[in-house]
């Protein structure tokens, strides 16, 4: 039996301070987008290949001027059972998946960051197919600046939960503070770099699908999701069975008995709008008995608080001075 066909590409990624002499991160924030880049790289080639094809994430690091630098080396493993069945798109090599999911794309607009970029959280109200561009789709959102052509296979990567919950896990460093920017690279020369506001768009398209998941009305069995909460109308009371949440911008009750965030909140002091919660939850769909979907939540896998203006004491005006009479 012949070999498995193999094949390695190389990208590097930098986490990008302020600091020029401070080349270390805190080891917190790092292992996991480490572990995001592995997740959304396998993630990516299960959906594009199914399997066909397996992928493994190697890595070392380094450190620059001002940066953290991660080089990443893929090898991916056409397996021998299908390279006499190819269809005519083949097997998408390893090259092709960096490329789809934008590490390697070249520009901000192209790939799957830059469509998360681009979209901003904004919902998809149309997907249409490119006549005379096979492969192409153009995509239209609400709000201005509401269209962009990009590969039908972006967008599948864009409706993959798995794939986006590894693209948010990939920007953790930028999110608490760890680094300013993240910036892709190959052969050492800069491809594109997302700063503060870019990775605020890519995360709100990261944790609101858009409309482009659909649930099915006949669905009844409960599913687990990996979700993302904002805390609306907070409830500091350790026994409150429910509280209220924002989700996929729509308000809902969860069921916390389960988890430690009323307890958590009774630690901290304090519960506030817009305090941030990932978790996996688990949706049970209506039924006869229980006209309204059921939200429960099964565990926390991250929480951020919400920022909290700053209140600033006035100084007092200075009194006159009272002038003494002779």
């Amino acid at each position: 039996m012949a070999e498995s066909e193999q094949n390695r590409e190389r990208f590097q990624v930098a986490y990008v301070g302020d600091d020029e002499n401070n080349h270390s991160m805190d080891v917190e924030a790092l292992a996991p987008a480490l572990l995001a880049f592995g997740q959304l790289l396998r993630a990516a080639n299960t959906e594009l290949n199914d399997n066909r094809a397996t992928m493994r994430v190697l890595v070392d690091s380094r450190f620059e001027h001002k940066c953290f630098l991660i080089n990443f080396e893929t090898l991916q493993t056409i397996l021998d059972t299908v390279k006499g069945f190819l269809n005519d798109e083949g097997v998408k090599h390893a090259a092709d998946v960096l490329q789809k999911v934008g590490v390697t794309a070249g520009t901000a607009a192209a790939g799957l960051f830059g469509y998360l970029k681009w979209r901003n959280g904004r919902n998809v109200e149309s997907a249409q197919e490119v006549k005379d561009s096979p492969g192409a789709l153009v995509i239209k959102v609400e709000g201005d600046n509401n269209t962009l052509q990009i590969g039908s296979d972006v967008f599948r990567l864009s409706k993959n939960p798995e794939v986006l919950e590894a693209v948010e896990g990939t920007l953790a460093p930028i999110e608490h503070n760890e680094a300013k920017a993240i910036e892709f690279r190959k052969d050492d020369k800069p491809l594109v770099t997302f700063k503060g506001n870019d990775v605020k768009a890519i995360v709100a398209s990261c944790e609101d699908p858009g409309g482009v998941e659909v649930e099915e009305e006949d669905e009844e069995e409960p599913r687990v999701v990996t979700a993302v909460l904002y805390s609306h109308g907070p409830v500091f009371e350790p026994k409150a069975p429910n509280w209220r949440f924002l989700y996929r911008k729509k308000p809902i009750y969860a069921d916390i008995r389960e988890t430690n965030i009323a307890k958590d909140a009774v630690k901290r002091g304090a519960s506030f709008m817009n305090d941030r919660y990932k978790v996996k939850m688990e949706v049970t769909p209506p039924t006869d008995e229980h006209p309204e979907t059921h939200y429960k939540i099964i565990e926390v896998l991250d929480f951020t608080p919400a920022e909290q203006q700053i209140s600033m004491k006035l100084k007092a005006a200075k009194k006159k001075p009272v002038k003494k009479r002779a």
